[in-house]
């Protein structure tokens, strides 16, 4: 059974998601590849977050977790290389 938090957690990060795409895209900010993965990652652990309430438990709660954990290392790359950009020794383009 999934609790109705889960849901809303799930349909605000699909939004913040789009705005943080649509303002990325509008503003011309450079592309950041692992920045965009890790969102993604959130996204989809938000999404097995309602999954595991409904089937099997387990292996949706150890996906949902390795999302989490994957985002995290996707988020540690893209901030690297956003400082390795700021310091001039870099290319930001991921």
């Amino acid at each position: 059974m999934f609790q109705e938090s889960e849901i809303i957690n799930l349909v605000v990060g699909i939004i913040a998601v789009l705005m943080f795409l649509f303002f990325f895209k509008k503003l011309g900010l450079p592309r950041m590849l692992f920045i965009y993965i890790g969102f993604f990652l959130v996204l989809c652990g938000c999404f097995l977050t309602v999954i595991e309430g409904v089937f099997w438990h387990d292996l949706f709660n150890f996906l949902e977790h390795l999302c989490y954990a994957l985002s995290g290392i996707s988020f540690l790359v893209g901030c690297r290389a956003i400082a390795r950009h700021s310091a001039g020794t870099g290319n930001l383009k991921l």
